[in-house]
């Protein structure tokens, strides 16, 4: 059985890893950004890929017998400091278009490699653009892209406390917004056979934390709320080769949204409609407004 640790917990210092950037973590991630070659732990960066002179170490710390997707020191962070925290953040989702026929029509065999082929083709993209906490469900990819591993950037220097996080905020949002315009030219430009998919970006505030096993512990980190579901929506309403980016990213971002096809859609499970802008047309549509 899978279950959340309180929502409360360690808020502060989640807030802090994921709002806005935790000292110690970003001088790891610093560090370790560079060196080795993946897989890498979600966290600090550490990569797996080698075995380097001298065995794992603090220095260069090996995957986790526990939870191979971070590296030992992460995971013994983690299971010490369960909780989250509310936090504003812009996520990214790419999604097959028609894969359930497509399960049906192919090889089973012919259906993986085309799949693996979808994933190596958006993780290459969500990597090279800071995303954070790559996950697949399915036939979808998502990425975060938080304030606090995202926003990073040298001209943060003379940048302190709500200033800070907000500069961090916008640039996490412009790095989600350019992930979501590369991944619908990734699209466009597929050769033939490989699969289509649509995309969309948008931010708003998410709960980050923990989440685990009755038995086992603290299992992995996952994002939460109203918002995200609301990226996945519309990443569904989005066309092949065209990306949907709502408004309040391109708010953050800086992004002019005039420069792109409006629309307003109705999402399931939403009472309200919401306002986002294509990019990268591959169809007529109404002028900017």
């Amino acid at each position: 059985m899978t279950q959340t640790t309180d929502p409360g917990f360690n808020a502060d210092l989640w807030h802090l890893l994921f709002g806005v950037g935790h000292p110690a973590l970003l001088a790891k991630q610093g560090a370790f950004r560079t060196e080795g070659v993946p897989p890498r732990c979600k966290l600090c960066l550490a990569p797996f890929g080698e075995l380097p002179e001298g065995g794992w170490s603090d220095e260069h710390p090996g995957p986790s017998n526990r939870n191979p997707r971070y590296c030992s020191l992460c995971d013994v962070f983690i299971r010490a400091n369960p909780g989250g925290a509310k936090v504003t953040m812009s996520v990214v989702f790419a999604d097959v278009r028609d894969s359930t026929r497509l399960s049906e029509e192919l090889p089973l065999e012919e259906y993986v490699r085309r799949m693996n082929d979808f994933y190596r083709r958006v993780t290459a993209v969500f990597v090279d653009a800071d995303g954070f906490m790559l996950d697949v469900v399915g036939d979808e990819v998502f990425a975060l892209f938080p304030a606090g591993f995202s926003g990073v950037s040298p001209d943060d220097a003379g940048k302190e406390g709500a200033e800070l996080e907000r500069a961090r905020v916008a640039l996490a949002a412009k790095k989600a917004f350019d992930a979501a315009e590369r991944l619908a030219a990734v699209c466009r430009r597929g050769a033939e056979g490989d699969f289509a998919f649509g995309v969309a970006a948008h931010t708003g505030d998410m709960y980050v934390g923990t989440v685990g096993g009755a038995e086992d512990g603290i299992a992995d980190i996952r994002v939460w709320g109203a918002e995200v579901n609301k990226a996945a929506r519309l990443c569904s309403a989005a066309r092949p080769g065209e990306a949907l980016v709502s408004e309040a990213t391109l708010d953050v971002a800086g992004v002019p949204a005039r420069e792109y096809p409006r629309e307003v859609l109705t999402l399931k499970g939403f009472s309200q409609p919401v306002v986002a802008r294509r990019v990268g047309v591959v169809a007529p549509a109404a002028a900017p407004v």
